[in-house]
């Protein structure tokens, strides 16, 4: 990172945006996500609050124009200038539930839950406070409705975890849960389709064609049923009570409660839904022989014992008492055979010494600036500033090294993907103008 001084990334990190702006909303790259994602709006969101708070706040309402009658706040809001995109809207078909949104195409799944966190970061930004306050006046509402939604239509057992039925809603796509838990998955035929994906970027670096059979067939699955939710869930082949998918909506829980407070609003909805979320990844997703937290797989009722990225976003969502985040960060965090390679970068996304693990393969081991963000600011939360601003330095390094890539080879710091990444610019932009790193 020192050969390049600190306002020329910054500068080089707004051109990506720019480069992606699509008027209103960005695309996360050129050619390979010519659309709106939901979880890459929020991050982007937060990058551009240093930049412009009107344009920040110009990304929530066009992601929330998207947003289902019902509160479901979706994957993606298609670009209906943008083709060249599998899945697009003619696969989803979306219109199909009476919960769609009229006159916006979208995708039937979500993602996960930064919205909150977000919104609360833009209304910081805001010079003029009364601004700041008009933008959370106006997205409350929406916000509320999402968090609500995921608690009445993905918490069947009414436990404070919320159920992951599509890997592309855990973010994560072909991380080493969803291999293990759709291996379960008896698909009762073989979806016919074309990927467009491989036209940008090497199959090397993607999910495997038996990878996309699983996604595409869970999708049409759901597709079968008008995007139903709870009528879905009751036979929904892959449920994954997902640990990175709840510690991020336990984080958006309080971050919900602090624009209730700063609105006048009645927080105590927001409070309980953190404390039920937060003591469920407690009971049911910490496993003590391991030391760490696992998703589960609610379908074989078990715990998914892959070891990934997503136990330290427990710090994420403050959702792991001190002792916990003690023995995950010294037994785990810090151990060289698994997340800390030796002369490379953190934090791989699955562990150096899991079976799953390929440093060039999307999340089974390449760093994303993302995760390294939300692990940063959890690691912080838990007075650990000083590994906070190391992963900090890492995460800058490899963009200095290799560009705005999506992803990035923890052992060689080569990049990998798409270039010209979005989030990757956003959330260099936030890490180099907010100073030392806070929880």
């Amino acid at each position: 990172m020192a050969a390049i001084p600190r306002e020329q990334l910054i500068g080089a990190a707004a051109e990506v945006l720019r480069g992606n702006d699509l008027g209103g909303s960005t695309k996360p790259a050129p050619g390979l996500y010519p659309h709106q994602w939901n979880w890459d709006s929020c991050f982007i969101a937060i990058g551009l609050s240093h930049v412009s708070f009107h344009r920040a706040a110009q990304e929530i309402r066009s992601l929330l124009k998207g947003q289902w009658r019902n509160g479901l706040v979706p994957q993606i809001v298609f670009n209906p200038e943008a083709g060249g995109y599998f899945p697009g809207p003619d696969v989803w078909l979306s219109e199909r539930s009476p919960d769609a949104p009229t006159g916006v195409q979208t995708s039937g799944i979500t993602q996960p839950p930064v919205l909150a966190t977000a919104v609360l970061r833009v209304y910081e930004s805001a010079q003029d406070q009364s601004e700041g306050l008009d933008f959370l006046r106006a997205v409350y509402a929406s916000v509320v409705a999402y968090h609500r939604w995921l608690y009445e239509e993905r918490d069947p057992d009414g436990s404070g975890l919320v159920v992951v039925v599509h890997p592309w809603e855990s973010g994560l796509d072909n991380s080493p849960p969803y291999l293990h838990a759709g291996s379960r998955v008896q698909m009762a035929y073989k979806p016919n389709y074309e990927r467009l994906d491989l036209l940008h970027v090497a199959a090397k670096n993607r999910p495997t064609n038996k990878d996309y059979d699983l996604f595409v067939y869970l999708l049409e699955q759901m597709r079968e049923l008008n995007w139903d939710q709870k009528r879905y869930l009751q036979s929904a082949p892959l449920q994954v009570q997902d640990v990175l998918f709840n510690s991020i909506l336990c984080r958006a829980d309080r971050d919900l409660a602090e624009i209730s407070k700063l609105l006048g609003e009645d927080h105590a909805q927001a409070d309980a839904w953190h404390a039920s979320t937060a003591s469920a990844i407690e009971r049911q997703l910490w496993d003590e022989a391991d030391g760490t937290y696992y998703s589960f797989d609610r379908v074989a009722g078990e715990l998914l014992r892959d070891d990934t990225i997503g136990a330290f976003h427990t710090l994420y969502g403050l959702a792991a008492s001190d002792a916990r985040a003690k023995t995950l960060i010294e037994r785990h965090f810090l151990n060289a055979s698994e997340y800390r390679p030796k002369d490379g970068f953190s934090t791989p996304t699955t562990a150096l010494n899991s079976p799953w693990f390929n440093p060039e393969n999307y999340w089974l081991g390449p760093v994303w600036i993302n995760t390294n963000w939300m692990v940063m600011h959890g690691l912080a939360s838990y007075g650990r500033r000083d590994l906070a601003e190391t992963l900090k330095r890492d995460s800058l390094s490899l963009i200095a090294k290799s560009g705005f890539r999506e992803y990035f080879n923890p052992i060689s710091g080569e990049g990998y993907g798409t270039d010209s990444f979005s989030w990757s610019a956003a959330l260099s932009i936030d890490l180099l103008s907010s100073g030392s790193v806070t929880g």
